[in-house]
């Protein structure tokens, strides 16, 4: 059927010419398909997101540009399926839309099956969404009751969770209280962040982009194969659903006395913009910088940028020799020559070396912000138990 080309499948429209006409309610007449708002399913999602399973059914284009978390794709349509169908909605009718839908969804029912076995569908909650919480993810739910299951849609589909995120990012003040973590690179903000994440609410803006902000800041998550993040959309996506599922000990989106930890930045993380009422909370919240040694911030780029040696520097030779004109005008051509061969001959420690003291300490210099607190981190644990203590001594 995906095979189909454009004589046979008029042709196959064709022949449904003398069909009756077809709608998606009669279709689902016999089925009682149950709705949940998005708002209930968060709820769920933050109290234990094992017993859930969110079923995105639109195609993979659509899943792969913004999605609900936790959610997986099961394709109702695939990307080619979903434009055929759309076409012949166009050109012919919504039934004969509806007909060839059918006749693209029924054959995966065994994939269904199968997908649902191994995501242990059997002792979960299942819940499915499409685009608009419409045909398709109706669709998919009588499959899946076909199968035996039991499923809910969710009203209003991708498009109520993008309607919560929105609400969340277009208000005049954003609503959640901020501490902001300062501190030069390499000095363990990042590190500390996530130290305290279990304990502390924290938004970590760059695991939200996949990105450590500067113009070397992918090489890290592209060291380990981590998906980039698709566009700007995604990027509020993911702030977002570490503020709603929330789990901190302190969680703040229950009580919003307690404030946020977040990383300093400046207006853009990687490609993507921080949102503008997030961005005003943090130039106007407190402060604590973090301060490290030469050699431990060192170490600790070496860690996140040379993980896996080889890779890494091979990485980052590729963007120093495409940038090469901007790398020059920023350091020297002596030192950008150098830089080179210490990369060449896998000195990593020397390159970073140099990296810290003539590019990252002048070129993103710390916002003029006096801080609340300054931490050493050179000890993490040490340095986890100081700023809960602050955090803590500040909400009494």
């Amino acid at each position: 059927m995906k095979d189909l080309n454009s004589k046979e499948l008029f042709e196959l429209v064709l022949s449904y010419k003398n069909e009756k006409a077809l709608s998606l309610k009669d279709i689902l007449s016999d089925y009682e398909i149950k709705s949940f708002s998005i708002e209930e399913l968060l709820k769920l999602l933050r109290a234990d997101p094992g017993k859930i399973l969110l079923i995105d059914a639109r195609s993979e284009k659509e899943y792969s540009e913004t999605s609900i978390p936790y959610s997986l794709n099961f394709p109702v349509l695939t990307n080619e399926e979903r434009h055929k169908v759309g076409l012949v909605y166009k050109k012919f009718s919504q039934s004969a839309a509806i007909r060839l839908a059918i006749e693209f969804a029924e054959p995966k029912i065994n994939s269904l099956k199968i997908f649902l076995k191994e995501n242990k569908a059997e002792g979960k909650q299942i819940f499915v969404n499409c685009w608009r919480g419409g045909g398709r993810s109706s669709y998919l739910s009588k499959m899946i009751t076909d199968l035996g299951y039991k499923s809910k849609i969710i009203t209003g589909g991708i498009k109520s969770f993008r309607k919560e995120v929105n609400k969340t990012f277009s208000t005049e003040m954003f609503p959640y209280d901020l501490i902001e973590i300062s501190g030069l690179t390499g000095c363990g903000k990042t590190d500390l962040l996530k130290s305290v994440s279990e304990k502390l609410p924290v938004i970590d803006l760059e695991n939200a982009a996949r990105h450590f902000s500067s113009l070397l800041g992918h090489i890290p998550f592209d060291i380990k194969g981590i998906k980039q993040v698709s566009g700007q959309t995604e990027f509020e996506n993911n702030i977002y659903a570490q503020i709603s599922l929330n789990k901190s000990e302190y969680s703040v989106y229950d009580n919003s006395c307690y404030p946020f930890l977040i990383e300093s930045e400046s207006k853009r993380v990687g490609k993507f913009n921080i949102p503008e009422n997030l961005y005003r909370k943090m130039e106007a919240s407190k402060t604590v910088r973090l301060t490290g040694s030469p050699e431990h911030r060192i170490r600790r780029i070496i860690k996140d940028y040379f993980s896996e040696r080889e890779k890494g520097i091979k990485l980052m030779l590729k963007l120093f020799r495409s940038k090469e004109n901007f790398f020059r005008q920023q350091l020297s051509n002596n030192t950008f020559e150098d830089l080179i061969i210490k990369l060449e001959t896998g000195n990593v420690y020397d390159f970073t070396d140099i990296m810290i003291k003539d590019y990252y300490d002048k070129r993103y210099r710390e916002k003029k912000k006096i801080p609340v607190l300054e931490i050493n981190s050179d000890d993490i644990a040490r340095a986890s138990a100081e700023l809960c203590e602050f955090y803590l001594r500040e909400q009494q």
